[in-house]
């Protein structure tokens, strides 16, 4: 059997030579961003080079006419996050925001971690690059709540914009996919041996092997990625580095911090942002718009940045004295796909690695195939869309998404754990983001709520009993899979707290996804949850727009960094067509 995980001793040193580098930053880099000057002035300013920043920079300097600048708080993509296998080893560093929210019952009380990134590329440089762009009934609801043209049939033909299948068996799909896109996607070249039963174990308890961004969901797949010879894809990657010399309206300026869009008080209307440098805040200025200034910090920041200008609910903006701009309901609405972590496979290992596995699996990663361990981030291999017996079997729309997560062996010990790892797609629960200081440097308060409705609960318990049918298949007990069920969740698990399995910091990142999304609401005017109108506007805030996850009404059923550039790609086509450029 060849090893599926890193002996943990020479797994801790790779780590911390891994993280040194990652945090590598000439002081320059931090001290002066030689591209920017106080009065500078551009037709769009973009705040925020992620997942959605870069997109909208590639498109709108499509125009040559249009000068665009796209303004990152971190630095630049650091290459070691392009290894697969790297995955994890970048969080906490410098490219992470490494935010925390704020104690709860879920995560054992203490602090659930937030990964989000900081940099070019944003969360998609650090993600498990996996490509799922959710169900196609999630958009027809957005359409059938307001939010005209946002259905699957208007918002498809911006995934297949963007895509580029690697994977001949879906590519040739070409009512649902794309082939000529900047984003490459496709299958890892490499699945542990994990993968391969658990398929076989899928098959035994019922379930087909189906395209989940095609026409069906329902079932399972090995996963596609965002990635091209087992090198990540980021949005930098894929967006900005093609096109970055080659346009030269388009001008990117990293280690800058937004710390405030200028709205004029009487017009109420954007017109420029007001910045300090990451590294040195006496330096400051200002950078003028005349046409749009757009905000896509993601689920956290933009929400941050609105309030602090004077954009959210006046109860949350008087009391810190921030000039009440317009009264929104900016930051509430915070959903994520939550899970615990109750129950996991074991399985004794026949062979433990050692430093001389590590570089040899260096070595196939350096071959030019680029192969072995680190040509996969070795987690959410596989994914599966099933049904609990809360579901609506009559139709296609699964209410639980299942991943198997491969655990490293702590020291001495010689157990494989299997993880699985039910997220509830559509949860109830809903969270906020709120400020409660006027410094752009303060993490916002970010209450997550997860589990705060029943009926996430009682899916969520019962998403367990796949496990339970997994354990009973020959696929898993020829094996020698032995399911763990010590610590399945109970109800009142999700009132204490109480869950042991919880508190143990082996798992203490099996409880998000990282799919926060919702706080910039996207919807009618009528609608007074409602922060940007359906063209991505801020609802009675002229010339400012936000596009990226937090404009998400309802999470979609999956992964959201893909429906996130599917954003960035409709929101750089409206604004087109609004400025007659399309």
């Amino acid at each position: 059997m060849e090893p599926t995980c890193i002996a943990v001793s020479s797994l801790k040193v790779l780590m911390a030579l891994v993280t040194s580098l990652i945090n590598v930053q000439t002081p320059e880099d931090l001290q002066s961003p030689s591209q920017l000057h106080d009065g500078d002035q551009y037709d769009f300013v973009i705040v925020g080079a992620g997942s959605a920043g870069c997109v909208l920079a590639n498109r709108l300097s499509e125009i040559p006419q249009w000068s665009v600048l796209l303004l990152e708080a971190g630095g630049e993509e650091p290459f070691l996050a392009d290894v697969p296998g790297f995955l994890g080893f970048t969080w906490g560093t410098r490219v992470d925001w490494r935010y925390e929210g704020v104690p709860g019952v879920i995560c054992g009380g203490v602090p659930c971690p937030i990964t989000r990134g900081k940099g070019l590329g944003g969360s998609s440089s650090i993600n498990a690059m996996l490509y799922i762009r959710g169900n196609k009934m999630d958009y027809d609801y957005w359409a059938r709540t307001g939010n005209t043209d946002w259905d699957f049939e208007h918002v498809l033909q911006y995934f297949k914009k963007s895509e580029n299948n690697l994977d001949p068996d879906i590519r040739g799909d070409t009512e649902y996919h794309g082939v000529d896109g900047y984003l490459n996607v496709g299958r890892f070249p490499y699945q542990n041996e994990d993968v391969n039963h658990l398929v076989e174990a899928l098959r035994e308890i019922g379930y087909a092997e189906v395209d989940c961004n095609g026409k069906q969901q329902s079932g399972f797949m090995i996963a596609q990625a965002t990635q091209k010879n087992s090198i990540r894809q980021s949005t930098n990657r894929a967006f900005l580095e093609p096109i970055l010399k080659r346009r030269p309206n388009l001008k990117v300026v990293t280690n800058v911090r937004v710390t405030k869009i200028l709205i004029h008080p009487q017009s109420v209307a954007a017109y420029g942002v007001e910045y300090v440098l990451e590294g040195n805040r006496h330096v400051a200025g200002s950078i003028f718009a005349t046409k749009e200034v757009i905000v896509s910090g993601g689920a956290v920041n933009s929400p941050q940045l609105l309030m602090l200008s004077g954009v959210g609910p006046k109860e949350v903006l008087q009391p810190l004295g921030i000039p009440v701009m317009k009264d929104l309901k900016v930051g509430e609405n915070l959903q994520d796909h939550a899970s615990t972590p109750g129950v996991f496979f074991t399985r004794e290992k026949h062979k433990t690695s050692q430093l001389s596995d590590i570089l040899m699996d260096f070595l196939k990663y350096s071959e030019p195939k680029k192969e072995g361990l680190w040509a996969s981030t070795g987690v959410n291999q596989l994914i599966a869309y099933i049904n609990t017996k809360y579901a609506n079997k009559s139709i296609d729309h699964p209410d639980v998404m299942g991943f198997f997560i491969h655990l490293n062996p702590k020291e001495g010990n010689e157990i494989d754990k299997v993880v699985f790892f039910p997220t509830v797609l559509r949860p109830k629960s809903r969270g906020k983001i709120i400020i409660n200081s006027t410094d752009p440097f303060s993490s916002p308060l970010i209450y997550q709520n997860y589990f705060s409705e029943l009926d996430d609960i009682k899916i969520h318990i019962d998403a367990c009993n796949i496990a339970k049918q997994l354990a009973e298949t020959s696929a898993l007990k020829n094996a020698g899979y032995v399911l763990n069920t010590t610590f399945l969740p109970t109800e009142n698990d999700f009132k204490t707290g109480k869950n042991p399995l919880w508190r143990d910091p082996e798992f203490s990142t099996l409880f998000s996804n990282f799919h926060l999304c919702g706080t910039c609401k996207m919807g009618p005017y009528s609608d007074r949850n409602a922060v940007v109108d359906p063209a991505l506007r801020v609802h009675g805030v002229a010339r400012l727009r936000v596009i990226d996850a937090s404009v998400m009404p309802y999470i979609v059923s999956g992964n959201l960094n893909a429906p996130t550039v599917m954003i960035a790609e409709k929101g750089a086509d409206i604004i087109k067509r609004h400025w007659r450029h399309l």
